[in-house]
């Protein structure tokens, strides 16, 4: 299942990716988020390239015919990998549950707000409940990412030139 989110910033794009590409912006984020519990496993930045692997503990708050596959918690495993000159980027997370997830990520500058634009590829690998379990994961993600969009928002100063 394909699935579009969009996070606008009240800033440009340059200030977005600065603090995309920056490891300490990530754990803030999650700190915003009230995950306790959350790792950095790899981070790395070469010429216009970033990378960044988290491992977290996620709740997962699932309708009664997706509960048989989906705990209330589980731990996922996020990469993200950023071009820093175009603005593109890629996310994969290994949700700790059977499903496929994968997302192309692109930022872009209209008017005075930087626009970044999540296209999800999220693919259940259980028959019969697989539609059900992605609409789930595709509203868990839509409901997470105004969170996150929030805190995201929130550190923005620290960023600024």
């Amino acid at each position: 299942m394909k699935h579009e989110i969009r996070s606008r910033y009240p800033v440009s794009s340059e200030v977005v990716m600065r603090m995309f590409a920056d490891p300490a912006f990530h754990t803030a984020k999650l700190q915003g988020l009230g995950l306790k519990s959350y790792k950095v496993l790899d981070q790395q930045a070469k010429g216009d390239e970033f990378r960044i692997k988290i491992e977290r503990k996620v709740p997962l708050d699932a309708p009664a015919l997706v509960k048989k596959v989906v705990p209330a918690e589980t731990s996922a495993t996020s990469e993200e990998r950023w071009n820093l000159k175009t603005r593109k980027g890629k996310v994969s997370i290994d949700p700790g549950i059977p499903v496929d997830m994968s997302c192309e990520v692109s930022m872009a500058d209209i008017g005075a707000e930087c626009v970044v634009t999540y296209v999800w590829d999220v693919r259940a690998r259980i028959p019969l409940i697989g539609g059900p379990l992605e609409r789930f994961i595709c509203s868990d993600l839509e409901s997470k990412m105004v969170d996150e969009t929030r805190v995201t928002a929130s550190l923005i100063p620290q960023y600024r030139g």
